[in-house]
């Protein structure tokens, strides 16, 4: 009997399409799953049980008739609550949004998703706009750690890997902008791969995301579950003029290609953290693992650009990328800032100081990053490094002038690559002492993520998954 919680998609559409599952019984555990499960969680902000299962129904209708159903059909998947899903509103984590009118249409990456058979239930939470590493607002209150409830499950995908995580879906949409996909998936246990820029379309949006540090991407408990989300929903858009054309290749057929030897560089510290003891353990028993299968695996640590100004540069960083969310809620954030939460309105408004020569500075930095990690890359094949440098903060907030101060900013080592753009994945490592989730990120040449798939599944394969026990315990819906 299959335990319908923690298949992975690919197990599940399996099923599906030999007819020994069917949507409507899919989507009836799946809803049951999220009325019992999500009540700890608050993953979920929102849901259209009526619809799911009439688009089940209608699913396994087109199953028995033998149509085309494509490489997702029957699927139930949550979206992230930055991403318009066509039926549900749009909150953008924040209660200026809340009651806005639904989306009249899928974003891009919805719309493939729905394309390939998918059946878009709901909606995980966020904070607001995405502007934060645990996720929190008003609008619908405080996402939760499966691995333990007063822990944190970060942000901003928060709700997405909390979700998948604890079984509630198999599949969610994500976006990472600074670590917003890799540092939930690490403190969640799930995989968590942040494509190359422009691999997933955006769009489409009012204003461009003119920085280009972020990037769509999927939630998934398995490596070839990430793949196979990429093989749908990668490829150029016209109302994304960034984007990248459409791979050669099947990501998830890619991943029965044996790797060559690779030359893998392990990163520590950059020159600006201290991880914990817990996250190096499982930096090491990675590289061990690498170098027994024959990587030739060497021991490095670059200083970033601008670690002798730490913590300025992440500063800088965060006020730039404050203007430009400014930027795109002006109108309603000068008409209406009280709607907005007081402390997210007061990070709106720090964007506002900045002058043109923090931008230049900004772009100076970015520039060097580049010229960093080219040079890295001219070395290695692929680099090892923590994802994030501790486990999981508490569920309200990690305290940030502690982290500053201790050397344990939680984006040290995500936010780099969205600067820079390379493939980056985060792969869960174990568990710490205390029972909770440690990870590693692996991180490729730039439109390489077959590499860094390929070696994620390598270490997914001796590690194996995760699933909190709080979780897995319940009664499975056979």
């Amino acid at each position: 009997m299959t335990d319908l919680s923690f298949a992975s998609a690919t197990e599940l559409t399996t099923l599906m399409r030999r007819r020994e599952l069917s949507p409507d019984e899919l989507m009836r555990h799946t809803l049951d799953r999220i009325e019992t499960a999500d009540a700890e969680l608050n993953s979920v902000v929102a849901l259209d049980p009526e619809r799911a299962r009439a688009e089940a129904a209608a699913m396994t209708a087109r199953i028995a008739r033998g149509d085309d159903i494509g490489p997702l059909a029957g699927l139930p998947v949550l979206v992230k609550d930055l991403e318009d899903a066509q039926g549900f509103v749009t909150s953008r984590g924040t209660s200026a949004y809340r009651d806005s009118p639904p989306a009249a249409r899928d974003g891009i990456q919805v719309a493939r998703l729905r394309a390939a058979g998918a059946l878009i239930i709901g909606k995980t939470n966020v904070p607001p706009i995405g502007a934060g590493v645990h996720t929190a607002n008003e609008a619908f209150g405080i996402t939760r750690n499966p691995w333990d409830p007063e822990r944190s499950p970060g942000g901003s995908s928060g709700g997405a890997a909390a979700a998948v995580a604890a079984g509630l879906v198999a599949l969610g949409t994500a976006g990472d902008g600074g670590g917003s996909t890799r540092i939930p998936a690490a403190l969640c246990g799930v995989v968590g791969l942040k494509p190359s820029r422009g691999r997933i379309p955006h769009g489409p949006h009012r204003l461009p995301n003119w920085p280009q540090h972020a990037c769509l991407s999927g939630m998934a408990r398995t490596v070839r579950d990430t793949a196979l989300h990429l093989d749908v929903a990668a490829g150029h858009h016209p109302a994304d003029p960034y984007s990248l054309p459409a791979p050669a290749i099947s990501y998830a057929g890619s991943l029965d290609t044996p790797l060559p030897v690779l030359r893998v560089g392990v990163l520590r510290t950059l020159g600006i953290t201290a991880p914990r003891p817990e996250m190096l353990h499982a930096l090491e028993r990675t590289a061990v693992l690498l170098r027994d299968h024959g990587h030739q695996v060497e021991d490095d640590d670059p200083t970033i650009p601008g670690a002798t100004e730490f913590p300025a540069p992440f500063l800088l960083r965060q006020q730039v990328l404050a203007y430009n969310r400014l930027m795109g809620v002006l109108d309603d954030f000068t008409a209406r800032r009280h709607t907005f939460e007081p402390w997210f309105a007061d990070v709106l408004d720090e964007g506002r100081t900045l002058k043109l020569d923090d931008f230049a500075a900004y772009w100076d930095h970015r520039a060097r990053l580049d010229r960093w990690a080219a040079e890295l890359f001219e070395q290695y094949d692929l680099l090892l490094m923590p994802t994030v440098p501790t486990t999981a903060w508490p569920a309200d907030g990690p305290d940030i002038a502690a982290a500053v101060r201790e050397r344990t900013v939680p984006i040290a080592y995500t936010s780099v690559f969205n600067d820079t753009g390379h493939p980056a994945i985060s792969i869960p490592a174990g568990l710490s002492p205390d029972g909770l989730p440690c990870a590693v990120q692996l991180v490729a040449p730039h439109h390489r993520e077959d590499l860094v798939l390929r070696a994620a599944q390598v270490v997914e394969t001796a590690h194996g998954t995760l699933h909190p026990p709080a979780f897995t315990d319940l009664p499975p819906t056979p």
